[in-house]
């Protein structure tokens, strides 16, 4: 269940909520996400390490922090996902619709108004166990707008019981980002 961070009658802030406050990791990562958490922007003290990933001592369902971003010079899409650090490595890492052990799998939308636009097909991603990251590219020209990267829910291991790795996904980005002038 999600906790949500509200006014106070009185119209005062009242305190984020507190890693113990969430059921699961995945629910702490949806919030840090939501209040503007990233690597470099810790936000309600949930990401204690910097490494974007909330609340990594909570237990499943577990989810991670992705990044899209886009090489204009090159023409591909491209980014990364840190999973959770548990007591048996990193969460998450492997599994996807067809096959429990293979690699994670996304695709890349376009937002619009209405129905998002699928852009890439099912991707296998680049598993990193000793960083419990995942990196994936994908050569596809740009139309400018609004993308992110959406990772598929890992099958499930039992039908009653919900999945240990639900999906999740990226913000979204406007691409292409605008190039500072240089003075």
């Amino acid at each position: 269940m999600l906790t949500i961070w509200a006014p106070t009658a009185g119209g005062a802030e009242k305190p984020p909520p507190r890693c113990p406050s969430f059921s699961s990791q995945a629910d702490a990562q949806e919030r840090f996400v939501l209040l503007g958490g990233t690597p470099s922007r810790s936000v309600g003290g949930l990401d204690g390490d910097g490494d974007g990933v909330a609340c990594e001592d909570l237990p499943a369902p577990y989810a991670g922090f992705a990044t899209i971003g886009y090489h204009r010079g090159k023409g591909f899409f491209y980014g990364a996902a840190t999973m959770p650090a548990t007591g048996a490595g990193f969460a998450c890492l492997l599994g996807n619709r067809s096959y429990p052990d293979g690699p994670r799998r996304l695709r890349i939308y376009r937002a619009r108004p209405g129905a998002d636009l699928a852009v890439s097909r099912a991707l296998g991603v680049e598993v990193r166990q000793e960083s419990g990251r995942l990196l994936w590219k994908l050569e596809k020209g740009l139309v400018p707008g609004s993308y992110y990267a959406a990772f598929e829910e890992r099958q499930r291991e039992q039908p009653f019981k919900p999945p240990e790795c639900p999906g999740f996904a990226s913000r979204e980005t406007q691409l292409p980002r605008a190039v500072a002038a240089r003075r």
